[in-house]
This record gives structure tokens, C-alpha cells and sequence, in this order.
């Protein structure tokens, strides 16, 4: 990796090419000019992953989007929970990501052109995307109050006042107005080193907030799932960020593939409360642990080529990794965890998102374990199991076999 700082002369092709790219506003990402594509126009609220930045990880957020949370949102339809899970998809799925993109496009660029410019030039769509979280940030997390995740909000107000969230809306509240002065300043792009700064102070606020909240709170389904992707995720963007603003590509690509590795995992087995129901039926890692090692291959193939291969390889060698763990998840597991977590939702109209959240979709979950099903083994597991039987029909056949989750067949050692 060619690190800018080895002579006078790279050092200058940044500075000059930074003052380039505020007076014409960058160029192509796939011209291999070295330069990242320009961050999109500004817009009130990304609200699809096509809305944001555009590079090699999109191949991973549009199914995630797509396939698990667009399940999760339909199936709240109609109810209060649809806005809220909505809100989240945008601030976990698109914005968060979004900065880790922005470090992996220029990357995947400096790689193919060994020029040190594009560090410095992928700050605008660092800053964007940062930008965008201080928005959607505040709007997911206040939408639990009834507020609309996609209004503008009062910067630094606490949206989560007077809710068992407060802690953690006053930790947030100066960073996010620090950051919302950010995006009103100048017109100019922030530096790496400023952006870095910022990214420090939010991830640190929000792990502040986090430790202050109860615990009905960071285990609810969903919602603890998403606050603790949250706060895992921010943490992680502060490692990769200190690496890149320092023009450390080799650390930071080693940092961005962890980083994608425990959002991803966190996503799918804690959003999706996976973990929830394993230790409830006292069977740890039984669904989990081969999801998390079918991520594992996904990221190692990003970690790989992120500072080797040009774009469209490395896009196209995520993609191919990430379609056999989503699919048993998306065709078998996440419909039967909505069917008995939403069951109740359509008795419970005018009832706030936390509330819900905390009563109406626990219980639902925690039903498997109530006997009155008849179920295999009397956990939340059958949960589970139950529509596994209907979708093999009794058979001995796994439905995950031959996908990256078969030693979650031993799953059917359970069955009767």
C-alpha cells in the first residue's frame, strides 16, 4: 500500500487534488482516475440503499434491506411497529454502512491506481453519510415516541425524553447538534482527521447512553438487537476511520472487514432475535454459530480483495458469498420468528412502539415455551421447528443442507 506521507511529492498531489475536488466536485468511481465517485446530491433522508453511497457494499446492504428487514417492516404493517423498524433499516442498513462503503470504494480505488488522493477525496461521502445518521439517528430512535423518523427534529434535543431510552438521547444530543452544525457549515468537505474526530465522539456517546439503559430495554426483541448493532457498529466506524484518516489502508481494510463481519452477524442473529430464542430454549448457538461462520466467508472474500482486485470483482465476490447464508434465513427462519412475534399486533392499535416492543412481540417469542402448542420440545425453539416440520412435512430432510447453516440440522435431533 503506497502510504502518502513516503515523499514531498504525494503529499502535495493530495493537498492539490483535495482543492480539485471542492471546485469540480470529484469524479468517476470506476474510471480507475483515482478518484471515488462524488457523494450523492444532498436529499432530506436517505431511504434506500440506492439513495446513498454507491460501492462495493451495496451488494451486501440491498438484500439485507430487502429481503430481512423488508419482511420485518411488512409484517408490522398497519401498526405502529411498521415506522419504527423502518426507521432502523435506514440507520443500521443504509447509513451505517454507508461510511464503512465510503472507506471500502476508496480502497478498492487506491488499490487499482496506487494513488494516495483518494483518501482524502473520500471524505465528502464520509461526511454525507455521517450526515445522514445525524439525521436518521435521532428520527429512529424518537419515531418510538410517535415522532416521524424522517423529519428534521430539533438539533440537540433529546427525542427520547420522559421514555426509558432518555440516558441514552442525552448522551446522543451534543454530538448529534455538533454534527448537524458540521453538515450546515461551510459548503466545504470536513478533513479525514475531523471526520475521524467526530465519529470518536458519537461512538462514545452512544456507548455512554447504552450502558445507562435497563435491561428490558437492550434485551427486546428488535429493538435491544438494534441498539446493540448500533452501538458494536459506531465503535467499529471509529477504529476504521482513526486507520483511514492516518492513510493506513492496510489497518484500515483489516479494521473495515471486522467491522462488516459484526454488523452483519449482529443484523441477522440479533435484530433478528435469533440469540434470544437459542438461550430462552437453553441451545446457544444452534442457528447462530453457523450463521456467523457463513459471514465469516463473506467478509474474509471483502478482506481478501479489498486491496487487490478492482471494483466490480470485489462487488461481485461478496455477492456470491452472502446469497446462501440469507436465503435459509429469509425463506425459512425470519418467517416463523414474525409469525409468532407479530402475532398479537393487530389487537393492539394506538399502543406506542415501546410498549410493543417490551409486551406484545416478547410475549410472542416467548410463547414456544409455554406448552400449550404441543410443541417437540416445549422451548421457544419449537417456535422454529414447527414451521421447519410443515415446510419439510415430516420429513428427515434439513431444509439447510447444502447451505452455509447445516449444522443448524442438528435442530432436528429435537424433533420427535
Amino acid at each position: 500500500m503506497v502510504k502518502p506521507h513516503q515523499t514531498l511529492a504525494q503529499g502535495l498531489l493530495v493537498i492539490l487534488f483535495s482543492l480539485t475536488l471542492s471546485a469540480c466536485g470529484g469524479g468517476s468511481s470506476s474510471s480507475g482516475s483515482g478518484s471515488v465517485a462524488p457523494p450523492p446530491p444532498a436529499e432530506p433522508n436517505n431511504t434506500s440503499v440506492a439513495d446513498g453511497v454507491n460501492g462495493p457494499l451495496d451488494e451486501v446492504q440491498t438484500p439485507v434491506s430487502e429481503s430481512v428487514f423488508g419482511q420485518i417492516i411488512a409484517g408490522a404493517e398497519g401498526t405502529p411497529l411498521e415506522g419504527t423498524l423502518d426507521c432502523v433499516r435506514q440507520a443500521v442498513v443504509i447509513d451505517t454502512l454507508d461510511i464503512l462503503d465510503s472507506v471500502a470504494l476508496a480502497l478498492s480505488e487506491a488499490a487499482s491506481t496506487q494513488d494516495p488522493a483518494v483518501f482524502e477525496a473520500a471524505s465528502g461521502n464520509i461526511q454525507f453519510s455521517l450526515d445522514e445518521l445525524s439525521k436518521d439517528l435521532p428520527g429512529a430512535l424518537g419515531v418510538l415516541t410517535g415522532e416521524d423518523c424522517n423529519g428534521s427534529g430539533t438539533p440537540g434535543s433529546n427525542p427520547l425524553a420522559d421514555t426509558p431510552l432518555a440516558p441514552l438521547g442525552d448522551a446522543l444530543a451534543p454530538v448529534l447538534a455538533q454534527l448537524s452544525t458540521n453538515e450546515s457549515g461551510n459548503g466545504q468537505d470536513a478533513d479525514l482527521y475531523s471526520l475521524a474526530l467526530l465519529s470518536n465522539q458519537l461512538a462514545t456517546a452512544f456507548q455512554s447512553g447504552m450502558s445507562q439503559l435497563p435491561a428490558e430495554i437492550t434485551g427486546a426483541p428488535f429493538l435491544g438487537g438494534a441498539l446493540q448493532t448500533l452501538s458494536t457498529t459506531l465503535t467499529d466506524i471509529d477504529t476504521t476511520l482513526y486507520w483511514f484518516s492516518r492513510y493506513n489502508g492496510d489497518a484500515a481494510a483489516t479494521a473495515l472487514e471486522a467491522a462488516l463481519n459484526r454488523a452483519l452477524t449482529n443484523t441477522l442473529t440479533t435484530i433478528v432475535p435469533l440469540t434470544m430464542l437459542e438461550a430462552q430454549a437453553g441451545q446457544p448457538g444452534v442457528l447462530s454459530t453457523p450463521i456467523a461462520q457463513g459471514i465469516d466467508q463473506l467478509t474474509s472474500a471483502l478482506g481478501t480483495n479489498l486491496l487487490s482486485v478492482a471494483l466490480p470483482e470485489l462487488a461481485s465476490a461478496m455477492n456470491n458469498e452472502l446469497a446462501p447464508v440469507l436465503d435459509p434465513i429469509e425463506n425459512t427462519l425470519l418467517p416463523a420468528i414474525l409469525l409468532a412475534a407479530y402475532s398479537g399486533l393487530g389487537d393492539s392499535e394506538g399502543t406506542d412502539p415501546i410498549s410493543l416492543l417490551l409486551g406484545t412481540v416478547s410475549s410472542g417469542l416467548a410463547g414456544g415455551g409455554s406448552g400449550s402448542g404441543g410443541g417437540p420440545t416445549g422451548t421457544p425453539l419449537d417456535l422454529l421447528l414447527g414451521p421447519i416440520i410443515n415446510i419439510t412435512g415430516g420429513s428427515s430432510t434439513c431444509p439447510f443442507q447444502d447451505t452455509p447453516l447445516a449444522s443448524g440440522c442438528s435442530l432436528f435431533t429435537l424433533l420427535p
